[in-house]
């Protein structure tokens, strides 16, 4: 997977009108389709690149993704990164997005994250 593409492609999500809904599902389709390539390099992403602003928005992609890979290891992957959002740590004012910046408090970024997460395993299979 090549992180400067998934990071291009994300920036260009975020650069859409939130009523461009063709152009958001494409996106998205963009983004499992890089996220899909390779579980290794996915969950390595997300274990040592992906930042606290990535994550939040490449949750809306989670369940495609695990749909695509089948894999309990990305899912536990997805669970660990979250867990590393601690209320101490989460800084709203540092992100990027002027959306999450403003409306996006800690606990809305673990529920919506979580719940992103929970479709992600009910993907799965087994």
């Amino acid at each position: 997977m090549k992180v400067e593409d998934l990071r291009a492609e994300l920036t260009h999500r975020l650069s859409l009108d939130v009523n461009d809904d063709y152009g958001i599902e494409e996106s998205w389709k963009s983004l499992t389709k890089i996220l899909s390539e390779n579980v290794d390099d996915t969950i390595c992403f997300f274990n040592n690149e992906c930042t606290d602003e990535e994550f939040f928005w490449l949750s809306e992609v989670f369940s495609d993704v695990s749909e695509v890979l089948q894999s309990k290891e990305f899912v536990q992957t997805l669970r660990n990164r979250l867990a590393r959002v601690t209320p101490d740590k989460y800084d709203q004012k540092a992100f990027h997005d002027e959306h999450i910046r403003m409306y996006v408090d800690y606990e809305e970024y673990v529920r919506s994250t979580l719940l992103d997460i929970d479709y992600a395993e009910g993907a799965l299979n087994d």
